[in-house]
């Protein structure tokens, strides 16, 4: 019965990820995706969504989806989504860069069917000529979550082009709701992207 209670609550917290995105934008702040002809953007769970509104890198088209994994479906999966946002006219030919975090709601399936489907998605992009950036999530207290966490950012940390932002900055800050940051966190693990994405594209290109 406890561990149903907590399948129940979890799904529901992600189920309102979209919710809890709008509340971790900035007071009085416009909510805007940016533009699918960017050079950049960001895909993932609603901790990718929450964390765009306070990059100060311009320009970053926000391509997450709240409560999406890269299994689980909730409005498709991470990678269907992307791939109708890549698909747009407006999209052209699409980013040079994915920032790709993940994945939270995820957390109950097969270990090995979850990374096997994050490389397969890498793999796609790649052969689009999109370079994909993994981007660790902070590990928040929700049951079960910071396991399933530990492994699939050890994971990410073993590719090509990886960005490690589950700082203990980030954390210290806290998890209202034990699995999105506070926005006092939210704004730490901005600055982390951004102190680290162009140092990340440098190193690419040369």
């Amino acid at each position: 019965m406890q561990k149903i209670l907590i399948v129940i609550s979890l799904t529901l917290a992600l189920s309102l990820s979209s919710l809890a995105c709008s509340s971790a934008a900035p007071s009085g702040s416009t909510v805007s995706p940016g533009s699918p002809a960017a050079d950049i953007w960001i895909a993932g769970d609603s901790v990718a969504g929450g964390v765009h509104y306070y990059l100060q890198t311009p320009g970053i088209y926000n391509a997450a989806r709240g409560g999406n994994g890269f299994l689980h479906q909730y409005e498709g999966t991470i990678p269907t989504y992307v791939w109708e946002r890549l698909a747009l006219p407006a999209a052209l030919d699409g980013p040079r860069y994915m920032i790709v975090q993940g994945t939270v709601t995820d957390y109950q399936l097969n270990f090995e069917e979850v990374t096997a489907t994050m490389a397969a998605f890498e793999a796609e992009l790649s052969a689009r000529g999109i370079v994909v950036i993994w981007l660790t999530t902070p590990i928040g207290n929700y049951p079960a979550l910071p396991q399933w966490l530990e492994r699939t950012n050890g994971w990410m940390l073993q590719r090509p082009h990886v960005m490690d932002c589950n700082t203990a900055t980030v954390r210290y800050a806290g998890f209202p709701d034990q699995i999105h940051p506070s926005q006092d966190g939210f704004r730490a693990y901005a600055a982390c992207i951004d102190s680290k994405l162009a140092q990340t594209i440098a190193q690419i290109e040369n």
